[in-house]
């Protein structure tokens, strides 16, 4: 019996940073290697060879969509396109360490649901960097989320119950996917230990704030939830008003 595949998917607008996270997947043990897919979902047409530029020992699939769709659209697509028994998210300018499979695919496993790790925050403009560490508890999704996308696995079962990313929030749609799981009494279990870089500068989606407004009023909306600050994970560290769910570092 063939073993389960184990589908990544990685939206993006550019090639920039693309092959430090590809070759991230390389760099996992061995034997996950080897039962990898890899989904480049382009927000706009692939360069041109694209396909060919690149060598890695994994299936790696390049794909394309209509200019300025997002990042829920590009996971959508991939999801869709994805035979694996597990998907793992990785964004196109982060990284996983090592270990990264290695720690969560077992427990996800286990736990039948969904597992995150720590990360490592890089703040690229301002050249600083902290653990970002959050636990997770059902009441802090009405307020913010605890997931990088980059850190997560799930069962690709788990996405067919909670369903697909919601597009018309795309900068939200990871924060409710996670609390609509949450809803569904899913098991979300985090690893207390970084297994991923997570690089947040001026082109990330998350820094333009002010442009995040209405879709944080689309996501309150949805949820019933009561208003909450506009935010992104490098805020998460350095806001006292996150705090109450930060992790205290060894």
């Amino acid at each position: 019996m063939q073993e389960p595949i184990i589908s990544v998917i990685i939206p993006t607008v550019h090639l920039s940073t693309i092959g430090r996270a590809l070759r991230s997947i390389a760099a996992q043990s061995p034997g996950f290697v080897s039962r990898l897919e890899v989904f480049v979902i382009f927000d706009g047409r692939p360069p041109w060879g694209a396909q060919s530029d690149h060598q890695y020992p994994y299936s790696l699939h390049f794909m394309g969509l209509l200019p300025q769709q997002g990042a829920a659209t590009a996971r959508n697509v991939g999801l869709h396109f994805a035979r694996g028994h597990y998907i793992a998210l990785l964004d196109d300018d982060d990284e996983w360490l090592p270990n990264h499979l290695a720690r969560t695919i077992p427990l996800c496993e286990k736990t039948q649901g969904i597992v995150y790790t720590d990360a490592e925050l890089y703040h690229v403009q301002e050249g600083w960097h902290q653990p970002f560490r959050f636990a997770y508890q059902p009441s802090m999704l009405t307020k913010t989320s605890p997931v990088i996308p980059s850190t997560m696995v799930a069962l690709r079962q788990t996405f067919s119950e909670v369903g697909f990313f919601d597009t018309q929030i795309p900068a939200y749609s990871d924060w409710d996917w996670v609390l609509r799981a949450s809803l569904k009494g899913l098991p979300i279990t985090r690893i207390p230990e970084v297994t991923t870089n997570y690089y947040f500068s001026p082109d990330s989606t998350s820094s333009h704030s002010q442009d995040l407004i209405p879709e944080l009023h689309k996501l309150c909306q949805k949820h019933h939830l009561r208003k909450v600050p506009v935010a992104n994970f490098a805020k998460m560290i350095t806001d006292p008003w996150f705090q109450r769910w930060r992790v205290p570092g060894p």
